[in-house]
């Protein structure tokens, strides 16, 4: 199905083709076209097609070049922020569970402080994946995919 923004080349196409009709009625004063003006008529009609296609194949290329560009960027944005966020983490909860241990008075005890908030982290996720996190990811990628 043509989309609605190819309308204006078509149109032209068409306008082009009607004036060349147009022709066919006015050349030789009696309406009459001999063979070589039919074929002429013909060949401008196919190259103007041919023009067509070929600017359609091109605007085609340059959006999957254009949708395949910014799904990589996308792709290298989001691996480099979580590598620098997981690294943050890390260091983060490391440093969480040695104030925790000072604050116990044992070091085990404030890395078993951190592994309880995580485990909470893991239920709350797998309680909220079908009606949150599942359709939030959806949602995402699709408008990435459309966008």
């Amino acid at each position: 199905m043509m989309q609605v923004k190819h309308w204006p080349a078509l149109f032209f196409i068409l306008v082009e083709t009607k004036q060349h009709m147009e022709d066919f009625t006015t050349q030789n004063g009696n309406g009459t076209q001999t063979k070589e003006d039919l074929k002429t008529k013909a060949t401008h009609l196919k190259d103007h097609v041919s023009e067509y296609l070929k600017t359609y194949v091109q605007l085609a290329k340059a959006k999957a070049t254009t949708g395949a560009s910014n799904a990589v960027s996308g792709v290298v944005i989001g691996v480099a922020a979580f590598l620098f966020t997981f690294f943050f983490l890390v260091f983060a909860f490391t440093a969480i569970g040695f104030w925790l241990g000072d604050l116990l008075e044992s070091r085990a005890g404030g890395f078993f402080c951190v592994a309880g908030f995580f485990l909470l982290l893991v239920i709350l996720v797998f309680a909220l994946r079908k009606k949150v996190i599942v359709p939030l990811v959806r949602n995402t990628i699709i408008s990435k995919v459309y966008e």
